[in-house]
């Protein structure tokens, strides 16, 4: 039953993405991939990164910097969240191609949602950002991470 389930995951992965992103045409199992893509905005001045690292088939990391440089007479801030799965920090839940994640300490949870084009992180049930953020740090409500192209897309709180 789990051999069929990862060999379900793999091929939704593999048939999702732009070959060679997610999926080498070797299928190792070993094969250390990452998918990742940037974002900027003027108004609000905001930009970012979202890295997500694959080994053998299975999300294991998920990496995002925020920076946000501050207005005039105003402090800027980075928000930055590193979760691995090999941490003991954080409990991983997969549910198909979706994942929960939950930092035992804050209780936060990021959920990872996956689509045809790509995967979502979104941010509803992050509510300690002093964490990891500076003071008055905001994170985007979601960012799409795509399976091919470079940019982020982001949906921030109104």
């Amino acid at each position: 039953m789990l051999a069929a389930k990862a060999a379900f995951i793999r091929l939704a992965l593999c048939a999702c993405c732009t070959p060679g992103l997610l999926c080498q045409a070797s299928g190792n199992n070993g094969d250390e991939q990452s998918l990742a893509c940037s974002y900027g905005y003027k108004k609000p001045m905001t930009s970012g990164e979202a890295k997500l690292d694959i080994k053998d088939h299975r999300i294991n990391r998920i990496w995002f910097n925020s920076y946000y440089p501050g207005g005039q007479g105003e402090l800027g801030f980075t928000c930055h969240i590193d979760w691995n799965r090999q941490d003991g920090a954080f409990t991983w839940q997969d549910k198909g191609l979706d994942i929960t994640v939950t930092a035992k300490e804050s209780g936060d949870t990021l959920q990872l949602n996956h689509d045809k084009k790509g995967y979502r992180l979104d941010f509803a049930n992050f509510k300690k950002l002093s964490t990891y953020c500076g003071a008055g740090a905001e994170v985007p409500l979601d960012v799409f991470i795509p399976f091919s192209g470079r940019s982020c897309k982001i949906r921030l709180a109104p």
